[in-house]
């Protein structure tokens, strides 16, 4: 009764991809090669062995020539390649290896696949974004606390959603009135990892951000968006 969804993903057969993925909330990783979920099975099987008060994160479609970006809630992210010298596969039932350690009260937001001429766009929630290209991540080993992501402070809070996207990628971010914030990421001027990015939304004191994702359909005009305004704007760093 508890269970929630986590990932949708798009899986046409069982060799788009050699291996799904799993990223949980304490940073552990596992690698399951993707045919390992073909089944006829009406009630689903095991994806990962959870730990007590884990959680999952994020579920991806992965090759061994990708690398990963883990980004963590306080800020931290780090890149490794997914390579099974660098990430070995595992059985379904298994709980997975350690991708990124945390800092105290920090956890893992999300986990994705570097694109080639990718950037990595981050939200907090007090409605600041960014965008750093994936080459300012440099690759690490497994298991580190990584690099920064972005500059944090109090008033603009945590981070609350991270991605991988292209230059004419759309983004929108969900707040907890409901309502959608959406822009393209070309809006948003690119920066360092150790900067604090621009306002991307004014909303109500009492709201805040819940979560980024791509516009899939990438039509802007057919998203309700209620009263929020799209604003990018620069703040001193």
């Amino acid at each position: 009764p508890d269970e929630k969804i986590a990932q949708v993903l798009d899986i046409r057969d069982y060799q788009q991809a050699e291996y799904l993925v799993i990223a949980t909330k304490s940073g552990l990783v596992k690698k399951t090669t993707l045919e390992a979920y073909d089944t006829s099975r009406s009630g689903g099987v095991i994806a990962i062995k959870l730990r007590e008060e884990d959680e999952v994160v994020s579920a991806l479609l992965v090759n061994q020539s990708d690398d990963l970006l883990l980004v963590s809630n306080k800020g931290m992210s780090i890149r490794f390649s997914a390579s099974d010298e660098s990430l070995r596969p595992m059985g379904r039932d298994t709980s997975g290896n350690i991708g990124m350690h945390f800092r105290q009260d920090d956890f893992l937001l999300s986990a994705d696949v570097i694109t080639d001429k990718g950037f990595v766009f981050v939200v907090t929630e007090g409605g600041f974004a960014k965008r750093t290209a994936v080459e300012q991540y440099r690759i690490q080993n497994r298991g580190g606390i990584g690099i920064k992501v972005a500059k944090l402070e109090e008033k603009r809070g945590d981070i609350v959603g991270a991605l991988i996207v292209e230059e004419d990628d759309e983004v929108l971010i969900v707040l907890a009135s409901g309502k959608v914030v959406r822009s393209a990421v070309s809006e948003v001027p690119a920066r360092g990892r150790d900067t604090m990015g621009v306002v991307f939304a004014r909303f109500d004191d009492e709201d805040s951000v819940l979560g980024l994702a791509k516009n899939s359909e990438r039509n802007l005009e057919s998203i309700e968006t209620g009263a929020v305004e799209t604003v990018v704007e620069e703040q001193g760093e």
